[in-house]
């Protein structure tokens, strides 16, 4: 299946849970997240404001013990990270997802934080990773291309996201843990 044909069909999966069960599993994958080593060695920790269906990972920064951050995206189409916390303000980005509101100076780059957890539409054993086709999480994350270095990148995704193989192209980075509601995947590079 090509990678738009992949993106429609798990993006149709996606819309057809009900939001009991999204919020159900999320919790269950944020546990799973929680309980990791990933995860309790962590300091700086950024997410995502899950929209249309994602799974939610928010759950997680109620841990009063980091510092978690969102992604903003940059007028070069990357990303750097603002700080949340229970009293941020959010305004929409140009995608409408809710990016918090900031100071310049409260931005950091991707290379200062511990743990990622990532968006995806679907993901293989591999650690290869489907998104919406922007690339920002990509072009954000390019300095670790082929290196194991911080900060770790952590699919957060449901069971059904699973697929046998994502064709990999030289500018994907890939995904090194995986979080579903019913495991925690360590991924075996190619």
């Amino acid at each position: 299946m090509k990678k738009e044909q992949l993106r429609a069909h798990l993006l149709r999966q996606r819309a057809e849970q009900t939001l009991t069960s999204q919020q159900e599993k999320s919790l269950q994958i944020s546990q799973r997240v929680a309980q990791s080593d990933a995860f309790k060695q962590a300091n700086k920790v950024a997410f995502y404001h899950a929209v249309r269906g994602e799974a939610d990972p928010s759950n997680l920064s109620k841990d009063s013990a980091k510092l978690f951050y969102l992604p903003i995206i940059t007028k070069e189409n990357s990303l750097l990270f603002a700080p949340v916390n229970s009293d941020t303000a959010f305004i929409k980005n140009k995608f409408s997802i809710p990016e918090p509101v900031y100071n310049d100076a409260d931005l950091i780059p991707a290379e200062s934080l511990d743990l990622v957890l990532m968006p995806l539409l679907g993901f293989d054993q591999h650690g290869n990773r489907l998104g919406m086709g922007g690339g920002f999480y990509d072009r954000c994350f390019a300095f670790k291309q082929d290196k194991s270095i911080k900060p770790l990148l952590m699919g957060f995704a449901f069971d059904f996201q699973v697929v046998n193989v994502i064709k990999s192209e030289p500018w994907d980075i890939g995904l090194e843990l995986i979080a579903t509601e019913s495991r925690l995947l360590r991924v075996k590079r190619r």
